[in-house]
């Protein structure tokens, strides 16, 4: 198994209708739009129908997306060996693609192909879990023009920033639950929403192990409203992610990790043990709505459908649960 960060090229795309009318996003606009400048994770199925822009070469679509490089996991099906590159095909189980690795890659050639030792699925699972995530909040969604521009977007830039630096510090710390001022008082996190223009906060070192909820909080007399609301972005970002939830909504409620509350986990899958050996439920299985309903009624009214769901994806990959047809489960 490999994974890589290759550039698209029409060589890779399927032999059906690629041509779009006309592209969906002005050029000078492509910029704007976060999907642009990353390599974007998507299914090998999506990326063998991307639509090639009509102005620019090098440029395909993916609904109103500019996409021109993609990152890709999959078992290497196909191998063969040229004067100038290998060329091989890559199958992640929804299509294979071909793919060309230079011998001597050129600097403008940004691609980069690494060998995945795997033997407990891990890599495959975490895919697994980030690409519905990542579809939902941004692929199938339309991108529509920042109102300022580049102001914006470089406000939007750093608020992912701030969240996925978040997200890091949660998952390296196990912390299972905090209120949004304990996050404002870590100095790694901090100086992201600060946005340090003299370079002080290297927003890529690692953070430190020993940064805890529990530290003291800062010694200045009061978080600033710009750094708060930073916060309160990135915050609740996380919330449209489904990563953390509240169980009583409220500006100054205490946030709960989804991935480490395990009595919201127990909650569902008790539900969905006993509600889908019901006559109405046994053949396909409970309808993500009816678990949502139940969840709330027997945990909190807090949890969202973004919550619900990564925790159904959750236990699917443990093999606890299994989905029978579109958000429909029945237990393992």
């Amino acid at each position: 198994m490999i994974t890589g960060d290759v550039e698209v090229t029409e060589g890779m795309m399927a032999q059906s209708d690629r041509q779009s009318a006309e592209d969906p996003l002005p050029s000078v606009l492509w910029g704007l739009d976060p999907v642009h400048g990353v390599f974007a994770k998507l299914y090998i199925q999506d990326i063998l129908q991307l639509k090639n822009s009509l102005h620019v070469p090098g440029i395909f679509f993916y609904g109103t997306h500019p996409i021109s490089r993609v990152d890709i996991l999959g078992t290497v099906v196909q191998r063969q060996e040229k004067e100038k590159f290998y060329a091989f095909g890559v199958d992640d189980g929804t299509g294979v693609i071909s793919c060309v690795y230079w011998k001597k890659q050129m600097p403008a050639q940004v691609t980069k192909t690494v060998k995945v030792s795997d033997p407990v699925f891990a890599a495959q699972i975490s895919r697994m879990l980030e690409l519905p995530h990542l579809y939902r909040s941004f692929y199938d969604k339309t991108f529509r023009i920042p109102k300022d521009g580049c102001e914006a977007d470089e406000q939007g830039a750093l608020i992912l920033s701030l969240q996925s630096k978040i997200k890091q510090f949660l998952a390296q710390n196990q912390v299972k639950n905090f209120y949004q001022r304990e996050l404002e008082t870590i100095d790694s996190l901090s100086c992201i929403a600060r946005h340090d223009r003299e370079g002080q906060c290297d927003q890529d070192s690692a953070l430190s192990p020993a940064e805890t909820l529990t530290q003291e909080p800062i010694s200045s007399p009061c978080v600033s409203r710009q750094i708060h609301a930073t916060f309160q972005e990135a915050v609740s970002a996380l919330q449209e992610e489904g990563v953390i939830f509240q169980k009583v909504t409220g500006p100054n409620e205490l946030y709960l990790v989804t991935d480490e509350e395990k009595q919201l986990h127990n909650v569902a899958l008790e539900i969905i043990r006993d509600d889908c050996t019901q006559p109405k439920y046994i053949e396909r299985g409970c309808p993500f709505r009816h678990i949502l309903n139940c969840v709330r009624q027997c945990y909190g009214a807090g949890v969202t459908e973004a919550t619900l769901q990564r925790l159904l994806d959750m236990l699917e990959c443990g093999s606890q649960i299994v989905s029978t047809m579109d958000r429909f489960y029945t237990a393992c």
